[in-house]
């Protein structure tokens, strides 16, 4: 959670917890045993979600779920939200689409956001069962050079600016137990 939606005041950086993003088609995030699996909490390994042959795929390396069939994907990010859902976006000839599990209407749903954000990035931002009433997945862009993030409990429906920006990279909790913003201002 960010106190108010705001960055703070001075960058606290370190490394995130989940590796480092070198490929715009895979991502990593921490989750439970399964799909819809909370039996074990949240930090029980790292999955991976990359595009392969028109699907986009989370794996642990062990088991493997199709979230989408889906042509043409040049980007995507995923996480998990609280109740081990997978929530994926994804761009498509330059628009930017949110897939993900609607509480308020008890399925999963997509939504179609335009051409206008670039490197859409999503993350849980706290696993610990005890800040689960804190938690949010954060999805997180760049418009006309300001970074924006919209939270779940919003249903991704209000745009809260949060910093000046031309290119986001990765986030999420970094392993001081901050929830972090990897974003540059060069073009």
């Amino acid at each position: 959670m960010l106190p108010d939606n705001e960055l703070s005041t001075r960058p606290v950086a370190a490394p995130f917890l989940v590796p480092y993003r070198l490929d715009k088609l895979v991502d990593y995030e921490w989750g439970g045993v399964n799909i819809a699996d909370t039996s074990q909490g949240l930090q029980v390994k790292i999955w991976t979600c990359k595009y392969l042959g028109n699907q986009i795929i989370i794996t642990d390396g062990l088991i493997s779920h199709t979230v989408l069939n889906v042509e043409n994907v040049t980007a995507l990010s995923f996480a998990f939200d609280l109740s081990m859902q997978p929530v994926v976006t994804y761009v498509v000839n330059s628009e930017t689409y949110l897939n993900w599990y609607d509480t308020a209407i008890s399925q999963r749903v997509t939504t179609n956001f335009g051409a206008n954000f670039i490197t859409p990035q999503l993350a849980l931002d706290e696993h610990r069962e005890v800040q689960s009433s804190n938690a949010d997945v954060i999805f997180s862009y760049i418009k006309n050079n300001k970074a924006y993030m919209r939270l779940q409990r919003e249903r991704f429906l209000i745009e809260h600016e949060i910093a000046t920006a031309k290119r986001l990279v990765q986030i999420g909790m970094m392993t001081n137990q901050r929830f972090g913003f990897a974003l540059y201002n060069w073009n």
